[in-house]
């Protein structure tokens, strides 16, 4: 128990470190995040609800509260980059309280409460004035809203619960992600509606808000991206290829390989060695993700079915090019599917003692050396 607490907090300790360390580091501002400041400074708050400037996205009700925030500020680099610091930090004891709920073992939890605590790509885009660690809470945000929503079978509502519920619509001005899982809500509403008229009412004005929320954020702000040629061609080698079998299944590898091992690092040599990683991932992802869909008869609540979608999600979005599938920063909200889906892939060779211990050390080797290379990386800020 003392050694379990001790971890936890240096996983913990360890991850805001780091999200200060680059956050006080007042790096410039560099390529979109310039573009996203000329939006900001240059346009009123009504201007940002129409086509951006320099082919940028990023949803419009949330980059209007980064206006009026930072402005107050004279625009300063630790303004600008203050909602997306806070929003990594939730997000990180969101994700912590959702692992510890799901796993069955608190030490399986550290270890992937681990990954997202060492790489760098969670620590740096907490510091970037972009809106990928708003995505990461919004998921954060359902996936741990899933784990009550299952305990309808046996609790009735709540007041806290329904607040909730109604709030979670909100999240569509907040984040392009919320439009992946908000829906699910509603599907696993379906089957216990008849149950409670309660229910019945809570899933109607649920289903309207979202109805309402998602128009007015379309009308608002999607059709303005989607409008964009530049924003578009950008992404264009991010979505699947169609052309031909061989180049879908090319692509697809692509992508799935991105998806497993890009967020370990920001060089080759790390993202080369979470390799042996791919396997674990998609071998989990799909076995995991199918029988947790059969044995919740066929509802969405666990991680493992959860994970799943969105995965088909992204796959059939890259397909009608829609949504970049390629797994980078677009698709950062996913990594902790990927990290779940990874330790519950090592977890199954418990009976294997040897290959069990084998892999085991050598991720926690790879997340030691992402921790370290996330420490040099900052530190070089500094100099």
């Amino acid at each position: 128990m003392k050694a379990y607490k001790i971890l936890l907090t240096a996983c913990i300790f360890l991850f805001i470190f780091l999200c200060f360390f680059h956050y006080f580091s007042q790096r410039p501002l560099w390529g979109d995040e310039k573009f996203v400041l000329d939006n900001i400074r240059d346009r009123s708050f009504k201007q940002l609800f129409g086509v951006l400037k320099d082919s940028q996205a990023f949803p419009r009700v949330y980059l209007g509260i980064v206006q009026s925030f930072s402005k107050v500020f004279q625009y300063h680099v630790l303004s600008l980059r203050f909602l997306p610091f806070l929003c990594m930090l939730s997000a990180f004891f969101i994700w912590k309280r959702v692992y510890r709920q799901v796993l069955d073992s608190r030490w399986l939890a550290l270890l992937t409460l681990s990954s997202l605590s060492s790489i760098y790509y969670f620590s740096y885009y907490a510091a970037e004035l972009k809106p990928y660690s708003m995505d990461v809470l919004v998921v954060a945000i359902f996936c741990l809203y899933f784990v009550y929503q299952k305990k309808l079978d046996s609790k009735g509502l709540s007041k806290k619960f329904i607040v909730a519920t109604l709030l979670l619509p909100i999240t569509l001005f907040f984040s392009y992600a919320s439009f992946l899982v908000f829906w699910i809500v509603i599907y696993n509403f379906l089957f216990v509606v008849k149950r409670s008229q309660k229910i019945l009412y809570l899933l109607m004005i649920y289903s309207a808000l979202c109805f309402l929320f998602g128009i007015s954020t379309y009308w608002i702000d999607l059709r303005h991206g989607y409008s964009t040629p530049g924003l578009i061609s950008y992404w264009n080698d991010y979505f699947v290829c169609t052309d031909s079998a061989y180049c879908f299944f090319k692509s697809f590898g692509e992508g799935l390989r991105k998806l497993a091992t890009w967020w370990f690092g920001n060089v080759d040599f790390l993202k080369r060695s979470a390799s042996f990683v791919i396997p674990f991932f998609t071998i989990s992802l799909f076995v995991y993700g199918f029988k947790s869909f059969k044995s919740n008869s066929c509802r969405l609540f666990s991680l493992d079915s959860v994970g799943l979608a969105i995965f088909l999600e992204l796959l059939v979005l890259g397909i009608l090019k829609k949504y970049p599938f390629t797994g980078e920063r677009v698709t950062l909200f996913f990594a902790p599917f990927v990290f779940y889906f990874i330790i519950k892939g090592i977890s199954s060779l418990k009976k294997i003692k040897i290959l069990y211990r084998f892999f085991v050390v050598s991720y926690l080797g790879l997340i030691l050396g992402c921790g370290l290379n996330s420490i040099l990386t900052y530190l070089k800020l500094y100099n």
